[in-house]
């Protein structure tokens, strides 16, 4: 009887259950709650993935949501918490074909609130990575403790660009969507930054979030990239508060 009621509560298509259709209150009791059911998911997804609704359209979102809504119902009372797999649904969504960043985009506003909502940490203080820096031989066994609001994203396309000017940074009309992008996503305060890295940052970057130390890294990075200087990259970490600790095989 639940999973009848809960088919017929996410899919319009269906009829009402049968043991509600036999009672008009009921059965309009039930069409009021089966449509608010479905206008808050379909308001959910759009408030996570505003640029992906502004890329194709309300009548097409709130379509494309509706056929998700019907394939993955919520897993938690929390509608926060819905429309993690949208990204994955994108992918397989024929009529979204048109448009081939917006799973991509659908990832990085995923991303986006996770940084947002991220745990804070205290940053470490900025002599002690200086202190470090100017010790190469400490340098090699040392790693970094990064923040929680901190992630990495790399897309074929540019949806970092395109977040960024649907965001009033940069002009849509000056991009061009089928140029790989590396991001970087860091939270300032109360605000998510989004920075284009270039592919040596991109791959040092995913080294330190590997877990490697910094000697490991910069080896690592070297190898494909000759002459890497992660100095830029280190400071733009620091001034967004985002290094926690340095470690020395535990040591603080």
């Amino acid at each position: 009887m639940l999973d009848a009621f809960l088919d017929a509560l996410l899919h319009a298509s269906q009829p009402v259950p049968d043991e509600v259709a036999p009672h008009p209150g009921r059965r309009a009791r039930f069409n009021v709650y089966r449509n608010n059911v479905r206008v808050s998911l379909t308001d959910a997804l759009a408030a996570l993935f505003p640029v992906c609704r502004q890329l194709v359209g309300e009548d097409f979102f709130n379509a494309m949501a509706g056929i998700y809504i019907e394939q993955s119902p919520p897993a938690s009372p929390l509608l926060t918490d819905y429309g993690t797999g949208l990204p994955a649904f994108i992918d397989d969504f024929a009529p979204a074909a048109s448009v081939p960043y917006l799973a991509d985009m659908a990832r990085l506003e995923l991303l986006v609130q996770r940084v947002q909502h991220a745990a804070d940490a205290t940053p470490v203080a900025s002599e002690a990575l200086q202190a470090l820096l100017a010790d190469p031989a400490r340098l090699t066994s040392h790693g970094l403790q990064l923040s929680p609001a901190c992630a990495l994203l790399h897309s074929s396309f540019a949806v970092g660009s395109i977040w960024l000017a649907h965001h009033g940074d940069g002009r849509l009309g000056d991009i061009q969507p089928a140029r790989a992008e590396n991001l970087l996503l860091l939270r300032s305060r109360l605000s998510v930054k989004v920075l284009c890295l270039n592919e040596a940052d991109a791959a040092f970057m995913a080294a330190l979030m590997a877990g490697q130390s910094l000697g490991s890294a910069l080896e690592h990075t070297a190898q494909g990239h000759a002459g890497f200087n992660p100095a830029t990259l280190l400071q733009c970490l620091l001034a967004h508060q985002a290094i926690t600790g340095v470690d020395f095989k535990g040591e603080a």
